[in-house]
């Protein structure tokens, strides 16, 4: 249930299984990349989408409309939920140059805008090479760039729409594989949170020898498990320009799993009983973990609940010892101690935070006032956390925002003008 994908969009295809959609190579995908304006302060950005097949996510900056597109025909797309709104990229002196959409049969033309470069960069991370992109706006001086910390799972460098929503501000951004995803080194499934700031760290510190950026203007921007990784590097970097968090968790890792697995269960519809007596067990099993039994004393602890009517709803297959389960076992050894709280306390750079009202990945009602705290507490004179009304951890507006519950393709109002306003108030983005 813990390693979900960063944005968890999830997207339905009309009934075609997405598997089944022809996969782009990333080298011609990046051309579509960017942000195209339409107008009437209408503007559309897109972006390189990895978690579902390497494909192009957009973001309505006006509407806050949401969608994925699915390749038909060279240079055209479709609206992955609605066959009926297509997408058509035009070109000038071989470069992409303005996009067409068409709903139904109304037309709307846009320009892309706000230039920029992108290159394939790597970096050393103790033992681990690195590898991901860095994305710069074209002109001359010196860039602001935001790093940008992943959240659980294989997650690689294509984050769709973030990287162009800061590049439309005028910010580079650098986003990398995380290791052992991608084409990075390492083995995600077993770092340390610890491990995972070092790899944030080790990017900060590259950018930082490059003559076209800004060290002093270099920021952090995290989500979910960054919540934890972006604090821990933030706390380590005395000149960080500013740091901006997304649905970050603001408690520890044990008591952050925990919410997500007992909201896991009430969508399933199990009995208050019975999530009682299964997070009863989950608990005891996780404390194993941290006391450093061995995972085969910690399936004897889970075996011991197989009498209970839910035990085999909750595993249908019987439990054996696996590569994945042994790495998750590690994983819970290392991490269940780590708290953003601990970190907050030593952060002075400019901080903004924002949660989601609807987030049952992360508890916003009980982070944000520790956040608060440990940021008052680090006399940081600069600091906004806050919680988007209706948003659910994936961004879009929610009923509940259970994993289950149907998605509704509308980012929730509210985050991306309170981002964009936060940034160009102090200088670092611009119209």
């Amino acid at each position: 249930m813990f390693y979900k994908y960063l944005f968890a969009f999830l997207f339905f295809a009309n009934g075609v299984s997405f598997a089944q959609q022809k996969s782009i190579p990333r080298n011609e995908l990046y051309q579509y990349e960017g942000t195209y304006d339409f107008g009437n302060e209408h503007r559309l950005t897109l972006g390189i989408f990895d978690e579902l097949n390497q494909s192009l996510a957009y973001l309505d900056l006006k509407t806050l409309k949401v969608g994925l597109l699915i390749s038909t025909l060279p240079n055209k797309f479709r609206d992955m939920n609605d066959s009926t709104k297509t997408f058509n990229f035009n070109f000038k002196n071989n470069q992409v140059d303005g996009l067409e959409i068409v709903e139904n049969t109304t037309k709307f033309l846009g320009k892309k805008i706000t230039p920029y470069h992108v290159e394939s960069i790597s970096f050393k991370s103790g033992k681990n090479l690195i590898k991901g992109d860095l994305y710069l706006p074209k002109g001359e001086g010196k860039h602001p760039v935001v790093v940008f910390v992943h959240g659980s799972g294989p997650s690689t460098r294509g984050v769709g729409f973030f990287t162009t929503f800061f590049l439309q501000l005028g910010i580079g951004v650098l986003t990398y594989d995380k290791q052992g995803a991608g084409a990075s080194n390492g083995d995600w499934e077993t770092a340390s949170l610890d491990e995972l700031a070092n790899d944030l760290l080790a990017g900060v510190d590259f950018l930082k020898t490059r003559k076209n950026i800004e060290p002093h203007k270099i920021g952090i921007m995290g989500n979910s498990q960054g919540g934890w990784t972006g604090s821990i590097a933030a706390s380590k970097i005395k000149d960080l320009a500013f740091l901006v968090m997304r649905v970050g968790a603001g408690e520890n890792v044990f008591n952050t799993i925990s919410y997500e697995y007992k909201n896991s269960l009430l969508a399933d519809n199990f009995t208050s009983t019975e999530i009682n007596e299964i997070m009863e067990m989950y608990h005891a099993n996780w404390k194993m973990a941290a006391e450093g039994k061995t995972w085969e004393e910690g399936n004897e602890q889970i075996k011991s609940y197989k009498n209970k009517v839910w035990f085999k709803r909750v595993y249908p297959q019987e439990r054996t010892k696996t590569t994945s389960s042994l790495k998750w076992w590690v994983w819970l050894q290392k991490n269940l101690q780590y708290d953003s709280y601990n970190y907050l306390q030593h952060i002075k750079a400019p901080t903004l935070w924002l949660m989601g009202e609807k987030d049952c990945n992360v508890n916003s009602q009980i982070g944000l006032p520790r956040i608060k705290k440990a940021l008052q507490l680090a006399k940081n004179k600069d600091f906004e956390v806050d919680i988007i009304p209706n948003m659910a951890h994936n961004g879009m507006i929610a009923k509940n925002g259970f994993y289950n519950e149907p998605l509704s393709f509308e980012y929730a109002a509210g985050f991306w003008e309170r981002l964009e306003k936060w940034l160009i108030d102090r200088k670092i983005g611009k119209k």
